[in-house]
């Protein structure tokens, strides 16, 4: 291994290292985004009442009101609220009354959620629930947003329960002086979602003008083991006009425009407010001031992001539907929905987005079939190997022709010493004559790099890998933790990985000048790969064994030749 490759290697450390650095600012606040609040409305029909002036159109200039002078929260609790539940064979979920339908809880049957047993200390599996255990009174809550600013809050209103079967239920209550919502939800089996449709009717039996403001309080749970990792990955985010608009630390305000979505994602899962009919226009994403504190798997206490979106709706005579999605970040399962929601998956930079979505289905394809995420990731290095394989035989003869020629450019350095140029000219005639290309040794780590950027992408983020299990490994997405130590726990695939990079490098460095650092490479590896998932150095793992293997094939014909 030559300078150029050891300068790689020193490279993808360098990148890793600073990935931090790169989520925080790409991922962070937009400084385009606008910070102060509007009230959207919308003209009114000319079948309105002449003598009821509040649903008239406003002039143009007085559109925009100031929303938290105008709100007004109905509450309605002269009767404790129901709860009640709709299931198919992708989830389970509770509803309350109050509301119309505000969401308890959301329980995802193909998905568990690794707990301690209080009593006995031991792992317990439990359906993953979505939804926080605080303030469970205002996500999917409906407020109406009247023209001249005024909105109403039915958040916390009781409605009456007209229908109710686990596929749909339907939702009525009056407001009086100013008409009757009719709140319906329902879902069909293979679904992660519901169908929502709210309908406002006037007092005088006329569509009722008020544009519809759907709202998610709470941000969504935490669902991993360690909940300040997964922190890191829970934002906000609204997709308009092709433009997606991301929020972790702060507020877009409430940013008009045709919307086709507001979503909420952790590491894993997302939520979606999806309009229809292109009812979508406006959005608004807020990350709450004060976090709240989850007790993560191994009991410690985690500040954790907590966030209020909204989804604004026009009517269509007096009518708004919506489609509410909560379920995992699975690429097919988002491209479904032909909105664009595939987004809220983090594939990397365009030019590593080439690479990763190409490996996502590769590893989706291979983990379904061989019934194993690890087997899966075991081929796949097997088949990328055979792939670079020509281009590796023809990087190592490379180098082996360059350490040949290290005598005679010695010689021609010392005889060029006073000439630089005249050096360069001689150096390049002498690798023209010997047909060696000075790169070449490079080219095989060049195009690894993309591929190695790639999968770190993946393995930290899809949903695939979660507690996939490999032997030993209970979760091929986290650390390995296979020798336990009482609180912690030493990761054994990256020492692993580290030594096998040893042996590589020991194989293939020649230049005695080159072999200190070389030999510094495998202890810097392992220490920037040591909290990096196991299913990662499970993959780096197998291609240095794979790499060793090589060194061996393609030093024996020559030293077969030389007996």
């Amino acid at each position: 291994m030559n300078k150029n490759t050891i300068f790689a290697f020193l490279l993808i450390g360098l990148v890793l290292l600073l990935w931090p650095l790169y989520q925080k600012k790409i991922l962070g606040v937009d400084p385009q985004q606008q910070q102060v609040e509007q009230i959207i409305s919308q003209e009114s029909p000319d079948s309105l009442p002449v003598n009821e002036s509040r649903y008239k159109t406003p002039e143009p200039e007085s559109i925009i009101k100031p929303a938290a002078k105008k709100v007004a929260v109905l509450d309605l609790y002269d009767a404790p609220p129901e709860t009640l539940y709709i299931e198919n064979d992708r989830f389970k979920a509770a509803f309350s009354s109050a509301g119309g339908g505000t969401v308890l809880s959301w329980q995802l049957k193909d998905y568990l959620k690794l707990e301690k047993d209080k009593l006995t200390g031991e792992d317990v599996k439990k359906p993953v629930n979505l939804i926080p255990s605080r303030e469970q009174d205002g996500n999917l809550g409906v407020q109406l947003v009247f023209p001249d600013g005024e909105t109403y809050d039915l958040s916390r209103r009781i409605f009456k329960v007209e229908e109710a079967d686990n596929q749909r239920i339907r939702f009525t209550n009056t407001i009086e002086g100013i008409g009757t919502i009719e709140k319906v939800i329902a879902t069909d089996p293979g679904r992660y979602g519901l169908d929502v449709s709210v309908q406002f009717q006037e007092s005088w039996n006329q569509p009722g003008y008020a544009d519809i403001r759907m709202e998610w309080r709470t941000g969504l749970a935490s669902t991993e083991k360690l909940a300040k990792d997964e922190d890191t990955y829970h934002q906000a985010y609204a997709l308009q006009g092709g433009e997606l608009l991301k929020e972790k630390k702060g507020s877009t305000g409430v940013r008009e425009g045709s919307t086709d979505w507001v979503a909420l994602r952790n590491k894993y899962f997302v939520m979606a407010m999806i309009p229809k009919n292109g009812s979508g226009k406006a959005a608004f994403l807020e990350k709450k001031q004060e976090p709240v504190e989850v007790v993560d798997y191994h009991g410690n206490t985690v500040k954790w992001k907590d966030f209020n979106c909204q989804l604004y709706q026009s009517t269509k005579e007096g009518k708004a539907e919506m489609t509410l999605f909560l379920g995992p970040l699975e690429l097919d399962v988002l491209k479904s929905y032909e909105v664009g929601l595939e987004k809220t998956m983090d594939f990397g930079w365009a030019v590593i987005r080439v690479f990763s979505t190409p490996l996502y289905y590769a590893l989706d394809f291979l983990g379904r079939h061989l019934g194993n995420y690890g087997l899966a990731i075991i081929l796949l290095s097997i088949l990328i190997k055979v792939v670079l394989y020509p281009l590796t035989r023809k990087s190592y003869q490379s180098m082996r022709a360059m350490q040949a020629l290290q005598p005679k450019i010695a010689a021609l350095k010392e005889k060029h010493s006073k000439d630089p140029q005249r050096l360069n000219q001689e150096t390049m005639k002498l690798y023209k004559e010997h047909k060696v290309n000075p790169a070449g040794g490079c080219l095989p780590m060049l195009l690894q790099m993309p591929v190695l950027f790639a999968l770190f992408r993946l393995f930290r983020s899809t949903i695939m890998f979660r507690l996939a299990t490999f032997g030993p490994i209970s979760d091929l997405s986290s650390p390995d933790a296979l020798i336990n130590m009482g609180t912690t726990s030493v990761h054994v695939l990256p020492i692993l990985m580290g030594a096998t990079m040893f042996v590589q490098q020991k194989l293939s460095v020649q230049d005695p000048k080159q072999k200190m650092m070389a030999y510094m490479m495998p202890i810097f590896m392992t220490f920037i790969f040591y909290r990096m998932s196991a299913g990662l150095n499970l993959y780096y793992l197998m291609f240095n064994l794979l790499t060793i293997a090589q060194e061996v094939i393609i030093k024996k014909p020559k030293a077969e030749a030389q007996e």
